[in-house]
């Protein structure tokens, strides 16, 4: 039974003796951990702060007050906390990151040199420190060193991508517009919160440069805030830097690593950057929608949502924080609540192609899949003319609604439509190109010319996005399709150090062993997939009926082995 929180805070009767600094301390860590786990941040990060003031030498409850003041978004106490917990002997990466945080923000570069020696390199450390170096060379005036640290082809896999984006900040920030345009425009290929704006900065890059013209181009048509962008600078007023000075690079840093860690669900680490992002550069809009996703994927709705009221108007990013307002309502369990704040927007006058997106979004979230194609709809009849090449996005999320509510011809058809604006668009060829292969009845170890659209598709996929786990996936269960059972296992193991924490990835990597006859280990990887489903259930990731429907089919294969779980599931 849960003690109400209010009962735990009753003030100790006045004929009682004063509480002892132990006991004091005690009471305030109880209450603490209860406010928590009741999603009140401010109030446990308070009160565990309450309660290291009145027994300073327990390291364990500093550690924690520190926990809950980053948490809570308390920039002071968090940077005083991690100041007091290095003094106790802290040296892990995580106190040290806020610690150099806190010299960023200060600009003693100097000790941001020290810390980031002390940081690492395992882990997430790994790609944020030659970031660090570059920009603490960059901030000492020795951009030649920062520049060299900052070249993508020094860089492998996952990592070009974060150091493509440094450099383009670091070219703009440099005045080189010339080329910190064309920086951006391979770095747009990236991902992320962040990769909306990465279009405006090529754009700003481009009219500093006197290219007015292509700025324009690269501004349309486009999502509406790549459109209030146009807006301006048709005005004649400047777009502006996305980083003005060192540390709002290390914030877009932080926002760009919290963003991967959320979507791998490790979301201390995530809720760590991303706040952390927020002490550093509260003037990035950025900073504030990564810090409402993440705490909204942890379930702290009321944090989220005050985070996401920090985005200030006028950028044209409305759509994108009522759409974020909305799904963290849902997660609260205000479905409608979040449903009617959508279709309010999507049926005033001025509605956008974001707020019919957002209301589709609503519907495919509560697997009403044809709902969320009819919204989609909307979108492209009243907006698909304007958008241009860029509307190719609502035909492709039209198709997969299309799909998944049963109507593959129309589905087809709109993902067709898709590849004809945007030809070399990955997600799309892999979509297009892993549905016709599930639909061929004949794809298999003597199938023939009817692979052979799906084969150019998916390959053509891979190579254009070589480090997405789920595409190599597809090029993966192809292989294994047509049977190239050896080539399948090795693109699939390829496949899952990309996405560790993809189920079905590691399933179709249990599939592919079966084949070639290594059997044991790929009992071991289907126990791993369905455990990751149990995962993905009991957070609220995925939908319901596909994470049961892949723990059937897992479990038929544990049970019966890959070759006779088919012929079984059928007979339950």
């Amino acid at each position: 039974m849960r003690i109400p929180l209010l009962l735990l805070t009753l003030a100790v009767p006045a004929q009682a003796a004063p509480p002892r600094a132990a006991e004091s301390a005690l009471h305030a860590y109880v209450v603490s951990r209860y406010a928590a786990l009741d999603n009140e941040l401010g109030l446990a990060s308070r009160l565990m702060e309450e309660a290291r003031a009145a027994d300073p030498a327990a390291t364990t409850v500093t550690r924690r007050a520190w926990d809950l003041a980053v948490a809570a978004g308390d920039q002071p106490r968090a940077f005083k906390l991690a100041r007091s917990l290095v003094a106790a002997g802290a040296t892990d990466a995580e106190i040290t990151m806020t610690r150099l945080a806190d010299a960023a923000v200060r600009k003693d570069w100097a000790e941001v040199a020290v810390l980031r020696g002390k940081l690492g390199r395992q882990g997430w450390p790994l790609v944020a420190g030659p970031i660090i170096d570059a920009w603490t060379a960059a901030a000492r005036g020795d951009t030649t060193t920062a520049l060299a640290l900052l070249d993508p082809q020094r860089s492998q896999g996952f990592m070009r991508a974060y150091v493509a984006e440094q450099r383009a900040h670091m070219l703009a920030w440099l005045g080189r517009w010339d080329e910190a345009a064309t920086a951006y425009r391979q770095a747009r290929i990236g991902g992320g919160v962040a990769a909306m704006f990465l279009r405006q900065g090529q754009a700003d890059a481009l009219a500093m440069a006197g290219r007015r013209d292509e700025a324009l181009a690269v501004l349309f048509p486009s999502d509406r805030p790549t459109a209030a962008a146009r807006e301006r600078l048709l005005a004649g007023k400047r777009l502006g830097l996305l980083v003005t000075e060192p540390r709002q690079a290390l914030a877009w840093l932080s926002v760009r690593l919290a963003g991967d860690l959320a979507r791998e669900r490790a979301e201390p680490l995530a809720l760590l950057l991303a706040r952390l992002a927020s002490f550093m550069a509260p003037d990035l809009p950025a900073t504030w929608l990564t810090v409402g996703d993440v705490l909204g994927g942890a379930g702290q709705a009321q944090s989220a949502l005050a985070a996401l009221a920090q985005v200030p108007a006028g950028l044209g990013l409305d759509e994108a924080v009522r759409a974020r307002r909305a799904e963290v309502m849902e997660a609260a369990g205000e479905a409608a609540a979040a449903g009617q704040l959508l279709k309010t927007a999507a049926d005033a006058p001025e509605a956008s192609a974001e707020d019919w997106a957002g209301l589709a979004g609503w519907h495919r979230r509560a697997e009403r899949y044809a709902d969320a194609a009819a919204a989609y709809g909307v979108a492209i009849d009243r907006f698909g003319a304007s958008l241009g090449a860029t509307a190719w996005n609502l035909h492709y999320l039209r198709g997969m609604m299309r799909d998944r509510a049963g109507d593959w011809p129309g589905a087809e058809a709109d993902l067709r439509a898709a590849l004809v604006l945007m030809p070399e668009e990955p997600s799309v060829l892999n979509y297009l190109g892993y549905s016709l292969l599930e639909r061929d009845t004949q794809a298999g170890p003597q199938a023939g010319e009817s692979a052979t659209e799906p084969r150019s598709l998916i390959e053509r996929a891979a190579a254009l996005r070589p480090g997405d786990g789920g595409i190599i996936d597809s090029l993966g269960w192809m292989q294994l399709r047509l049977g190239e059972i050896d080539k399948a296992v090795n693109t699939l193991e390829r496949a899952v150090s990309l996405e560790p924490q993809d189920p079905t990835i590691m399933s179709h990597l249990g599939d592919a062993l079966w084949r070639q006859g290594r059997r044991i280990e790929a009992r071991f990887r289907w126990r791993e997939a369905l455990a990751m489903t149990g995962a993905m259930t009991a957070s609220g990731a995925g939908t319901v009926t596909v994470a049961a429907d892949e723990r059937r089919q897992l479990q038929a294969r544990l049970d019966f082995g890959l070759d006779a779980a088919g012929a079984m599931l059928a007979l339950r």
